[in-house]
């Protein structure tokens, strides 16, 4: 069978997905590339890499299909804009030239790529591609059943929540939400309002959420959601998002909630504001999981399902898929995808055009792709650093660094395939070193005050310390979902929990792993680690040597473990390259 390519663009977090012969080949996110986090427009530089890698060309490709089907998104957003065009002529320019500049010329840009029969470029409703990223990770036994899929994001192709039927290669679509009534709008407003950055600050207000109290939980589900049963309808007086481009926040917020807070202010832990924010994101954070559980009531009064995925951009808040996983009437295997948001979706893109030409299922167990060329990795390492160890030599040398408080960085074949470190890109230390998980954090990453760390771990640890549904187990492998803090966690690795005692951890079962190997070989000394992406506030998570080079000396990191071996930092690497 020929290749199928998956494609995500124009909007945020743009990516590539290749399939062959039922195998997930490859899955790049355009930003490893520009070095640009969330890099929106079309993804040249990942489809040329393919092109150039696997010698791409019109006789080996059977489909291309793009994520979502442009003109059915697009018109729904100006008609609205069109019923407000007193408020709206900002945001209509804007999804004019946006449309115009974008999707519209998704086949013209794959041409700029590859030389392509146009019968071979496809389109996928949104809310299907994100459905189908999911079905990979779901056990293989189950594809054949009939699975639920709930799509929750701010709003694709005219949708914004939905669920999906799928059974087989056959999908059917039973609930759908349009345009402007989001859960995920709704999220993002109040994301905004608390003065974090919207379609990336959007942990950070569920991070707050612990420091909080639900206080304006009825407030909002009554006025700003008006839900009714397993349906809402956004009150649209509390919002700008359907006619301004500014802020997505109405001035019923500003009378209700008093001025936007100031982001430095809730940063310094000054009450007032940190006391404002924090109720507002404790108050959004149970609306959400409430939404959310009684869609999943309604879909499981109505149909049948042995698999429940849930996808789209509200998937990333882990709190939420926690509760969805401990839902009493939830008793059927629940998957969230490691990259459920608009990147994952190229994945599912590539799936639907799998099922176009093949009745073959898309599974696999893998959450590192995208591999480096050795041969100059190996250059480039010998260059910048100086080695310590080989591969097979290399482990006391990383169990003394963790052992005496020391910090480590892993660039290892193959990057994670979601946002999420797993231990081929991260910055390691030992959670029961307080004193360096606070350097970690506060002076090295410079994370906010309220956002906890995550820990990696292997299994038994997790069952030792955790409360974990046994309907959510594998997403800890991807860090999809938190757990809670049993009686019998440690105080002295207290540093890898949240103030609510939660933690959105790792549980590291590849025997081959580095990470897996140190981890086995400290038990009973050093039993978690504290794992957090390996790159500088605000740039995307290290592509390649010469990221690691760069991002060590900004953050003054000095240990380095590779697939070839242990290296360091010498004073005198510390300098530029000239």
């Amino acid at each position: 069978m020929s290749f199928i390519i998956g494609v995500s663009g124009y909007f945020h977090d743009s990516s590539v997905c290749l399939i062959k012969n039922g195998d997930l080949l490859e899955f790049l996110k355009e930003e490893e590339f520009t070095r640009i986090k969330g890099t929106n427009g079309f993804p040249f530089r990942s489809l040329n890499f393919l092109v150039k890698k696997y010698g791409l060309n019109d006789n080996n490709i059977a489909q291309v299909i793009f994520y979502e089907k442009p003109l059915r998104g697009w018109a729904a957003r100006v008609t609205h804009s069109f019923c407000h065009i007193g408020k709206s002529t900002q945001l209509l320019s804007h999804q004019l030239k946006q449309f115009w500049n974008g999707p519209i010329s998704f086949a013209k840009d794959v041409q700029k790529c590859i030389k392509l029969d146009e019968q071979k470029i496809g389109y996928c409703p949104h809310h299907l591609s994100h459905a189908l990223s999911a079905t990979p990770f779901v056990e293989e036994s189950l594809l054949e059943r009939q699975i639920m899929h709930l799509v929750l994001d701010g709003v694709g192709d005219d949708e914004c929540q939905s669920m999906l039927l799928t059974k087989g290669t056959k999908a059917t679509r039973v609930f759908s939400e349009k345009y402007p009534d989001s859960l995920g709008l709704f999220y993002s407003a109040l994301t905004d309002f608390c003065g974090f950055l919207v379609n990336e600050g959007e942990y950070k207000l569920m991070a707050l959420a612990a420091y909080g109290k639900p206080v304006h939980m009825d407030l909002m589900l009554d006025e700003m959601l008006n839900k009714r049963g397993h349906r809402i309808r956004l009150n649209m007086d509390w919002f700008d998002f359907n006619h301004s481009t500014q802020r997505s926040y109405g001035e019923k917020f500003i009378h209700t909630f008093g001025e936007p807070i100031n982001i430095r202010k809730i940063q310094t832990g000054a009450d007032y504001d940190l006391k404002r924010a924090a109720d507002l994101a404790k108050s959004a954070q149970v609306v959400v999981e409430s939404v959310i559980k009684d869609l999943i009531d309604w879909g499981l009064a109505n149909h049948t399902c042995d698999a429940i995925t849930i996808t789209g951009g509200v998937a990333h808040n882990s709190l939420a898929m926690q509760a969805v996983c401990d839902y009493p009437s939830v008793n059927v295997p629940v998957t969230i995808p490691p990259s459920p948001g608009d990147s994952g979706a190229a994945i599912g893109a590539a799936v639907y055009g799998n099922m176009l030409h093949s009745k073959n299922y898309i599974t696999t167990k893998k959450v590192f792709f995208s591999k480096q060329q050795p041969k100059q990795n190996q250059e480039l390492l010998n260059m910048l650093f100086s080695k310590k160890a080989d591969t097979q030599h290399m482990g006391p040398l990383i169990d003394k660094a963790l052992l005496s408080g020391d910090i480590i960085c892993t660039f290892l074949n193959g990057k994670e395939i979601g946002p999420r470190a797993l231990g081929n890109r991260s910055i390691l230390c030992a959670a029961n070193q307080p004193k360096t998980v606070t350097e970690l954090n506060d002076k090295i990453k410079k994370r906010e005050f309220f956002r906890p760390l995550a820990p990696i771990m292997l299994e038994e640890t997790a069952r030792k310390y955790f409360f974990r549904s046994k309907n959510g187990e594998k997403n800890h492998l991807w860090m999809a979902l938190t757990a809670v803090a049993s009686e019998a966690f440690p105080e002295e690795y207290n540093a890898a929990l949240h103030v609510d005692k939660s933690a959105r951890l790792q549980i590291i079962k590849d025997k081959e792993h580095v990470i897996f190997r140190s981890l086995r070989r400290l038990t009973g000394k050093i039993d978690m680690l504290i794992n957090t992406s390996f790159n500088v506030a605000g740039d995307p998570i290290v592509h390649d040597i010469i990221d690691c080079y760069t991002n060590m000396k900004r953050l003054g990191l000095k240990r380095l473990v590779t697939d070839s071996g242990y290296y360091e930092l010498t004073d005198q690497q510390q300098g530029d390259i000239v």
